[in-house]
């Protein structure tokens, strides 16, 4: 078996690996957009629920409906500081997915270029190994005709 032929399964583990690094990259990445996404919800909703309040206290509302305002708000505010932290999470998951999907798709290109210089490696030696085939031949066939040759001429 070639060197190459024994390289081969250990390429497409690679090349499986990079894929699978890939498609948890791509969820990684979309599980980071989903949480800034739903963070700009948040802080918009809290923007105009903000705005909301000012406009009422501005109409005179009443102390329990400020409370109960500001309980909201508050509620909002921790909700908002939440998906903060999952952004942070989600960030630094894609950015550990980035470099595991590259630390991947190096190590399936090393393979690849040991797999290439392999067959390379395999194709001169049986272009060698032909050339020598054919070289004998030759020699064979020159052999046989000098020998043709000088049986042709008998003794001096």
């Amino acid at each position: 078996m070639t060197r190459r032929k024994r390289l081969e399964p250990v390429h497409e583990l690679a090349l499986e690996a990079e894929r699978a690094a890939a498609r948890r990259l791509a969820d990684a990445e979309r599980d980071a957009v989903d949480c800034q996404a739903r963070l700009a919800q948040l802080e918009a909703y809290e923007r105009e629920y903000r705005v909301g309040l000012q406009q009422r206290v501005a109409d005179g509302i009443g102390a329990a409906g400020l409370r109960g305002f500001q309980s909201f708000l508050a509620r909002l505010d921790q909700a908002v500081g939440q998906q903060r932290s999952m952004l942070e999470r989600a960030v630094t998951a894609r950015e550990a997915a980035r470099e595991q999907w590259l630390a991947l798709s190096a190590r399936r290109r090393a393979v690849g270029k040991v797999l290439e210089q392999s067959a390379t490696a395999d194709r001169r030696a049986l272009e060698r190994r032909e050339q020598r085939e054919l070289d004998e031949r030759a020699l064979g066939s020159f052999r046989g005709s000098r020998t043709d040759e000088d049986a042709g001429r008998g003794p001096g």
